[in-house]
């Protein structure tokens, strides 16, 4: 919300369009380009004629003019954009503080003088680690955040400070601040500012003469082209600390990571890796040209992980494998793109990574006879190959499914041929490598829990899509979509029950486990979550005993007294199914407010059904709904029937996922 009397309405607002400003900027150039070259072929003319000249001059004025403004409308637009990086949604109106806005000349000269001052600042921990200095440092990052968003301010600063000043800041202020990590965040973000700006603007066929901004100021160019060289002694591996929190250029910052971390010889283990691997977790598309780099150096993807997988593992790596694990999930498309919707690049590598990556964890008995030992895995990482598999929640879908004539063939990568509606793979992977795939994130909830918000985005996108193909009164293609969500629930089960134990008592726990955690996403202080994401998902693959005709077995009278807590996956499955059903156009012919189920009610003063854990407070209102679903058709033949619709998709779900979890069984 804005508050009242500020943003663009009110008469303080100081914003600035930057795709306008853009536009206007082409107008001008444009412009200028044109009247210089009418210019000069007048004055040819004129010159021909031995006529003069003078009546030339306010075009040469104008022109010398738009040289001046040019470069501070270009100002303008990069000012405004670095100050809304965190925010690249964000479009239209910037705010954009004028006031902040120096001359190109003024902004250089006081981005000098402030690297001279940062070099001279003294930094030590002190005698008892008071860190005596912190104030005057503190003061000096407070002056450089104040202009982190100006490319002439920063580039300045940076290339006073030279290539050995700027790598060393980090550790200057480590030695000398209390809370240094906020300050290097600044630098970075200055960092990202200076080497963003650094564009080269022609000014046409007309003079040969060019605009620049950022990086023609003296030294920033040879700074930015020496840290793409890579590690020329071990002080450079601080410059991973610089590149973490700044918005960079992908092709710029893929050559920088690559030449100093991804190669192994960079020479950098653990925490020294952090700060390069998150740049690249910011950045997607860096992520994507830097692997695709090294992969074009002929490094195979399996060595290459199998070494990034050494060298940020270990207790005391943990922030470097969850970087690592960022990375790889910005690289797949994680971040940037939407399932059903990957671009190539990022589809292909996500297609390699899911096939390479268990091999990785699950070497050969030959491979081991040759000393290959499985990588380990750190949580941190897990956790972001589940959010690729959310991601990717369409092609694991894809993969999961029995039910279809590709689940004999191979994975292979392109456009599949798939008989779901809404349901558009990037690529196919067989069975078995799905499966093991999903293994490696079956550890526990909270790694599973991105892969499971990705599969209920997909089971909503999917029933909405399926029910639209089968129009009004058919649910052909809703049963085809529950038996494919069924058989990618029912893979994730075993992939569970294998990773954390096939003992019956943990099968139990595990039951009681997911239905506890549905049970809380219904009734969390009394307030229903909406079925969405991986609430959604939850409740549609929680394994339970019985559909929704076995609701007048239910005798407990509260949600979270229900002995068999298994049976709740279902019950909530099966008010989910008539909701969407009634949505999708489905009328039931007997009315929920009719008086043989109002004792208690299971609808509202307006008539609609109630919500789910109202209904589940009393055993009677259970039964009620139960016998409302056979006055509409449940139990006999006709699907086309609200009751026995419901009935037939929940059938369908449970079938495919039983046949998917004795599949598992034989592939483990």
């Amino acid at each position: 919300m804005t508050p009242p009397g500020t943003g663009p309405l009110s008469p303080d607002y100081s914003g600035l369009d930057p795709e306008r400003m853009d536009a206007f900027i082409t107008t001008f150039k444009t412009g200028g380009d044109r009247v210089g070259e009418a210019a000069g072929a007048l004055r040819r003319l004129l010159e021909q004629a031995r006529l003069p000249a003078a009546d030339l001059q306010p075009l040469a004025a104008t022109l010398l003019w738009l040289d001046t403004k040019l470069p501070e409308l270009r100002r303008r637009a990069q000012t405004a954009r670095a100050a809304n990086a965190v925010t690249p949604w964000r479009t239209g109106l910037l705010p954009f503080d004028e006031s902040r806005l120096m001359s190109q000349g003024e902004a250089r000269k006081k981005g000098a003088e402030l690297a001279d001052r940062f070099r001279d600042a003294r930094s030590n921990f002190g005698t008892f680690g008071e860190r005596p200095h912190d104030a005057e440092l503190g003061a000096l990052i407070a002056e450089l955040d104040a202009h982190r968003d100006d490319p002439d301010f920063t580039a300045a600063f940076f290339a006073r400070l030279g290539v050995e000043g700027t790598l060393g800041i980090a550790g200057k202020l480590r030695k000398g601040m209390r809370d240094p990590e906020k300050a290097i965040d600044v630098v970075s973000r200055a960092f990202g500012t200076a080497v963003r700006g650094g564009d080269v603007v022609s000014r046409g066929a007309r003079d040969g003469s060019a605009v620049f901004t950022g990086t023609d100021v003296p030294g920033f160019a040879q700074l930015k082209a020496e840290l793409t060289r890579g590690p020329g002694k071990p002080g450079d591996r601080s410059l991973g600390w610089l590149l973490r929190a700044g918005d960079f250029p992908p092709e710029w910052l893929a050559k920088v990571v690559k030449a100093h971390a991804l190669t192994p010889e960079g020479g950098l283990q653990g925490k020294e890796m952090e700060g390069y691997l998150d740049a690249l977790g910011n950045n997607p598309a860096a992520a994507r040209l830097a692997l695709a780099a090294m992969r074009k150096d002929d490094v195979p993807l399996a060595e290459l992980l199998r070494d990034l997988f050494r060298r940020t593992g270990g207790p005391s790596s943990r922030e470097a494998a969850d970087a690592f694990g960022r990375m790889l999930a910005a690289a797949a498309g994680a971040y940037d793109e939407k399932d059903g919707a990957h671009s190539p690049e990022s589809a292909r590598f996500a297609f390699d990574l899911m096939r390479a990556l268990p091999d990785l964890a699950n070497p050969t008995p030959e491979e081991r006879r040759r000393g290959i030992w499985p990588v380990e895995i750190d949580d941190s990482t897990r956790k972001h190959l589940a959010e690729i598999a959310g991601a990717y929640a369409t092609e694991v879908t894809e993969g999961a499914n029995l039910g279809d004539s590709n689940r004999t063939q191979g994975s292979a990568f392109g456009p599949v041929k798939t008989v779901l509606p809404g349901l558009q793979p990037a690529f196919r992977l067989s069975p078995e490598e799905t499966y093991a795939f999903m293994k490696l994130f079956a550890n526990s909830p909270a790694t599973i829990a991105p892969f499971e918000e990705g599969m209920g985005r997909l089971t909503d996108r999917l029933m909405a899509a399926a029910a639209q193909a089968d129009g009004k009164g058919s649910i052909d293609h809703l049963e085809r979509a529950m038996r494919a969500l069924g058989y990618t629930a029912g893979m994730q089960f075993a992939a569970e029950r294998e990773v954390q134990g096939r003992l019956d008592d943990k099968d139990k726990e595990f039951r009681e486990q997911r239905a506890a955690k549905l049970g809380f996403f219904m009734n969390v202080a009394g307030i229903s979550v909406p079925m969405q994401g991986q609430p959604l998902w939850i409740l549609v693959s929680t394994i339970a005993g019985s559909a929704i005709n076995g609701l007048d077995e239910v005798d407990k009278t509260r949600l979270d007294l229900l002995d068999d807590k298994t049976r709740l996956a279902a019950l909530v499955r099966g008010r989910w199914l008539i909701d969407m059903l009634m949505a999708q156009g489905f009328k039931p012919e007997v009315s929920a407010a009719d008086e043989r189920f109002n004792v208690p009610p299971i609808v509202d003063e307006n008539g609609r059904l109630l919500p789910f854990e109202k209904v589940a407070e009393s055993r009677e209102a259970l039964r009620n709904l139960n016998n409302w679903l056979i006055a509409n058709g449940s139990g006999l033949t006709d699907k086309t029937r609200i009751g026995e619709a419901t009935e037939r998709l929940d059938v369908a779900f449970r079938g495919a996922r039983d046949k998917s979890m004795l599949a598992a069984a034989d592939f483990d």
